[in-house]
């Protein structure tokens, strides 16, 4: 996903909330992206730790959209690092209020 394909999706996509993930979706190709803060975690092995974390929570649920294109952007805003059990959860929540509309 793009940098501009993502500023849209911020400005002009709807906003799912689960603790500690932050979900920006609309309907469109079926692109994903992962954003972990660096105001948040300074350490790059943090930040990519929990992007990995996040992906794979997203590759595991990701048949609970049952095949609908939408654009996704996963944005982690949780302070600390949590495990991937808290993540996969969260994930799995969203995904299925996403897949409930």
């Amino acid at each position: 996903m793009n940098e501009r394909r993502i500023l849209a999706l911020l400005k002009s996509g709807q906003v799912l909330f689960h603790y500690p993930l932050k979900v920006y979706f609309q309907e469109g190709a079926g692109d994903f992206g992962v954003s972990v803060p660096k105001r948040l975690f300074k350490r790059a092995v943090k930040r990519n730790l929990l992007k990995r974390r996040v992906r794979e929570a997203y590759r595991l649920n990701a048949a609970r959209l049952e095949g609908r294109p939408y654009d996704i952007f996963i944005y982690y805003i949780g302070k600390q690092e949590e495990d991937y059990e808290r993540i996969d959860k969260s994930l799995a929540q969203i995904l299925d209020d996403l897949a409930a509309r």
